[in-house]
């Protein structure tokens, strides 16, 4: 067996295993809202029983109250209780004596051979037990959520998508088929953290329904702020799987790469400003290429958003760009506080993370970098990383000029 073919196999097990795992827990959150769901019934009909000690039950709500050995002493349907069978064995009546509440769900009743939902409340000597018909409102007011199991057939989804991919192109080169396995399962680790995150925050909401309305808005907020970094996740994968299945074919447009950097400088300049850093800028008043304007973008704008995010204690960021015979050199650097020499070699990796905790809570996708690099080569040129003399992170970019 080759290695594209044990990798292959590899990817799939790890796939079905993943998949395998996201249906059970779909299952599981599916059963569990399912129980929260009559949770909730049990425990209006346990009011109910309340009620009915302090003289106010709800009058639409059938009600039976039994000794503690079984023998009905009251029916609300019922005039005479004395052809009542004992309802000591009831699965209600059995839970409330021992727990001091129990119920049965969608039981035939005895009397009128209705199903009902019963729920039995034991107050010293007695039980008190009150049940509504299993009607076509109960079992809509029953009925899951689907949010959870539609979003779990899209991450089923997703995996499936992958792949496809994966047998699509099983005959690319080795290296290749390397990188989109460790995309695959490094992907499946960070979609997990923000819907992890996100289900949390909405169980706390549905347990809870009597928050504070600021703590819900709150809670709201950091949902949209997971989905939104989801999002940026899954469209960083998207460019990539673009820039990794297709060959680009370099389009005839000029870009004036200089109006592209003049743009994002623009755009982060107040971020910069923010972050206490100088923005420097040394380039020539035109620099062309054959290209796509938003891919140009894009591989800087990242290189820009990678110093706001990282450049530590930096006061200065400095671009720099001049003609190196048949390509452009661009120069991208800060002085702050560097990354160590052993993480150099690997930040243009997928995923790769000099400090995961502070990445994921800037909310970055681990890409950007990534894409960078795949966007450099498609336009014959090169990315590489390396130490400020004096401190900080150098990015060099180098791209082919116009017609070359």
């Amino acid at each position: 067996m080759t290695k594209i073919k044990l990798s292959n196999h590899i990817f799939v097990s790890v796939t079905i295993l993943v998949a395998l795992f996201t249906i059970f827990f779909g299952l599981y959150e599916y059963g569990r809202e399912r129980a929260f769901r009559v949770d909730i019934l049990h425990s209006q009909l346990q009011l109910n029983n309340y009620q009915y000690m302090v003289g106010s039950a709800d009058p639409d709500i059938r009600l039976t109250i039994t000794d503690t050995l079984g023998n009905v002493l009251f029916d609300s349907e019922e005039k005479s209780v004395e052809h009542m069978d004992n309802h000591l064995q009831r699965k209600e009546i059995q839970e409330a004596l021992h727990n001091g509440s129990g119920f049965d769900i969608k039981r035939v009743s005895e009397t009128n051979g209705e199903k009902h939902f019963y729920s039995a409340t034991r107050f010293d000597n007695r039980v008190v037990r009150s049940s509504v018909p299993y009607s076509a409102e109960l079992t809509s007011s029953l009925q899951h959520d689907y949010t959870f199991p539609l979003y779990t057939a899209g991450i089923i989804t997703l995996l499936m998508v992958m792949l496809y991919f994966r047998f699509k192109y099983a005959h690319s080169e080795h290296e290749k088929q390397r990188i989109k396995r460790q995309l695959t399962e490094n992907a499946a680790h960070e979609l997990k953290t923000p819907a992890a995150t996100i289900e949390g925050y909405l169980e706390t909401l549905v347990s809870n329904p009597d928050l504070p309305a600021e703590k819900q808005q709150e809670f709201i907020d950091r949902c949209y702020h997971q989905s939104r970094r989801m999002s940026s996740l899954l469209a960083d994968m998207s460019t990539l799987t673009r820039l990794d299945e297709a060959q680009l074919l370099r389009p005839t447009t000029l870009v004036d790469v200089t109006s592209v950097l003049r743009q994002i400088q623009e755009e982060t300049a107040p971020q910069f400003q923010e972050c206490g850093i100088q923005l420097k800028t040394s380039i020539p008043p035109t620099l062309p290429i054959q290209g796509d304007a938003a891919l140009v973008y894009s591989l800087f704008r990242n290189i820009y958003n990678n110093a706001l995010a990282y450049a530590t204690d930096a006061t200065i960021f400095e671009v720099q760009a001049k003609i190196a015979g048949s390509h452009y050199m661009f120069r991208l650097s800060d002085n702050g506080v560097g990354v160590p020499p052993e993480h150099l070699p690997h930040i243009f990796e997928r995923f790769y993370r000099v400090d995961k905790s502070r990445s994921r809570r800037l909310g970055g996708t681990g890409l950007g970098l990534a894409i960078a690099k795949n966007i450099a080569i498609q336009y014959g040129g090169s990315i590489s990383a390396s130490a400020t003399p004096g401190g900080g992170l150098t990015i060099i970019v180098t791209l082919a000029q116009s017609g070359v």
